[in-house]
């Protein structure tokens, strides 16, 4: 049935284009124009640091060989580097580089002047709201599918 309202996937989707649109012009202001909008799904909260490429993969839905195609681009710029796991020398885990915090601080500061704006705009309670909504719709989305 279409009511005319547009659904909820539809609304999520301009915030996540502005959101997105913020982090790469803040980027190339700050002189990181090689970080490829591909690239922001690596620097997603809570961040890639000390994380394996696996868990990225599945944290953005891409495969494993695709991740690894990031993660090597991001490592030929100097914002990552793959080392060993202290616990299991066969497993990789992904560390930013002094280059990657600050190109992850200056995402986090256009997010920051974001949420100010739409906190702003809607009232910071009904902000605070949304963002715990949002954070329970998360959770779920980490679930495996068949435990949904």
């Amino acid at each position: 049935m279409h009511s005319g309202a547009p659904s909820v996937g539809a609304l999520l989707r301009r915030p996540a284009v502005i959101v997105r649109h913020e982090g790469m012009v803040s980027l190339r202001d700050a002189g990181f124009a090689d970080v490829l909008p591909a690239h922001l799904g690596v620097f997603q909260h809570p961040g890639p640091d000390g994380q394996r490429p696996g868990v990225l993969a599945q944290r953005t839905r891409a495969s494993k060989q695709a991740m690894n195609h990031l993660l090597h681009q991001l490592e030929a710029g100097d914002y990552i580097v793959r080392e060993s796991h202290p616990d299991d020398r066969r497993t990789r885990v992904v560390r930013l580089t002094q280059r990657g915090w600050e190109a992850a601080d200056v995402i986090s500061q256009a997010m920051e002047r974001l949420e100010k704006e739409w906190s702003a705009a809607l009232g910071e309670q009904v902000y605070a709201d949304l963002a715990v909504l949002l954070e329970r719709l998360s959770h779920v989305l980490d679930q495996p599918t068949n435990q949904r």
